[in-house]
């Protein structure tokens, strides 16, 4: 029996210490000048506030606590309830309410899309990135909000390869695509079809590659030779082959150069190029009442390159054909026929690729005949003659993408022996005989 009240009392005594501590913890309540706060603790007997001249409390009628901040800073507030349990809180009063205030500065600076706003201790803190050219400016209207902590740092111009590319957009007739000797796919690479060798190479010099800025010391070498090399290489490249057949083709009239746009863009960056047209289509806004809004029909082409550091492109290319449907019309507005592929290639600088597959189709019937003879039933068909034309086209897409360095991105070492090859060329030490 004595056990038993032991562990009785043990418990009771345990109870007691838990209830004490889970009273005793600290809750944080955040307030603001202006704004009034309830406590419901329970019937609340006395109340202690470390500093009073920037909180006052007011016990009501049903026994809680009213809390009224007066001015901004820091205390600390106990409060007892029946059975002289305590209970603690940390109070932390702002001029003003700091959440309004943040939504506030999200719609001033809201053409800032790189900055955020966040509530820390007492202060607003703002952070991100902006671009160098607006660094003060921001700087200078965020200082309008003296608890306003501005973390805001100028971001970093970051200086990427820029890529050239030439692309040509060419309709050919369906039946001489088979002609250009290679069989399209939706995306393909030329296959090689040169053979060149170095016979003018030396210890000292050698012809160099297009787009090796020490080409241009030797105008007129073979393009195909890696600064150095002596020996046998073979060239890829489909273009000079296919320009010439197009070129036949479009003095034949079967084939037409529909543009040939010259795009340039930052490594990663998207380069976009459109041909056509816009017509007016009527729709209803949000009102019920009608509008008109344009869309776009015609060529277009999104191609997003990549490079690495061995000079090889990887593209995103996505290549769309539209034009208007006359047979499909609704309440007056014709339909759009599109035709669209996108692939992801590797290739590496000056190399061609080819994008194929978008058909174009045309049926056309043409009627003659003999005035008032060819409208006789049945006989009127022995003096009439038609003719039914079937057109068939194919869009080719060819584009040539290069990588576009500057002097400066040269590594030093090379940059000096340029530097050094152009100044004895210039003074005449460089002849064409030192080939020999």
């Amino acid at each position: 029996m004595n056990f038993v009240r032991f562990t009785v009392a043990l418990s009771s005594v345990i109870a007691l210490f838990f209830v004490a501590d889970v009273c005793a913890k600290v809750q944080r309540i955040e307030t603001y000048v202006g704004a009034v706060q309830t406590l419901e603790p329970g019937d609340v007997t006395r109340v202690a506030i470390g500093q009073d001249s920037i909180l006052g409390t007011s016990v009501l009628d049903n026994g809680e606590l009213l809390l009224i901040p007066k001015s901004p800073g820091e205390t600390q507030l106990y409060v007892w309830t029946r059975g002289e349990r305590k209970h603690s809180y940390h109070v932390s009063i702002l001029a003003e309410d700091v959440h309004r205030q943040i939504r506030m500065l999200r719609s001033i600076f809201k053409s800032f899309a790189h900055v955020g706003f966040r509530h820390e201790g007492g202060f607003i803190v703002a952070e991100g990135k902006v671009r160098p050219e607006d660094k003060e400016l921001f700087e200078t209207h965020i200082k309008s909000f003296p608890n306003v902590m501005s973390l805001v740092r100028a971001e970093q111009i970051e200086f990427k390869d820029m890529i050239s590319m030439k692309v040509q957009v060419i309709e050919i007739n369906k039946k001489y695509t088979k002609q250009l000797g290679v069989k399209w796919d939706n995306s393909i690479f030329g296959p090689s079809i040169g053979y060149v060798h170095n016979f003018k190479a030396n210890g000292a010099f050698a012809y160099a590659r297009e787009g090796n800025p020490l080409a241009e010391l030797f105008e007129g070498s073979p393009p195909a030779l890696s600064l150095g090399s002596a020996s046998a290489q073979s060239y890829a490249g489909i273009m000079t082959g296919i320009s010439s057949m197009i070129n036949l083709l479009q003095e034949d009239g079967y084939a037409r150069m529909l543009a040939e746009p010259s795009l340039s863009t930052r490594s990663g960056e998207m380069a976009s190029f459109q041909s056509g047209g816009q017509f007016p289509i009527a729709v209803l806004n949000q009102f019920g009442q009608p509008v008109i809004e344009m869309q776009d029909y015609g060529i277009q082409l999104d191609i997003e390159p990549v490079t690495d550091d061995d000079g090889n492109i990887i593209s995103r290319v996505r290549a769309e054909m539209s034009s208007i449907d006359f047979a499909t019309v609704v309440n007056g507005v014709p339909g759009i026929l599109t035709r669209n592929t996108e692939s992801v290639v590797n290739l590496r600088s000056g190399e061609t690729m080819v994008i194929s597959g978008l058909m174009k189709a045309e049926d056309s019937k043409a009627l003659s005949k003999l005035p008032w003879l060819g409208d006789i039933p049945l006989l009127g068909e022995l003096f009439t003659s038609r003719n039914f034309v079937e057109g068939r086209s194919e869009l080719i897409i060819l584009v040539t993408p290069r990588i576009s360095g500057a002097l400066s991105e040269l590594p030093e070492s090379l940059s000096n022996q340029l530097q050094e090859l152009q100044q004895l060329r210039a003074e005449g030490a460089i002849t064409d005989q030192l080939l020999n």
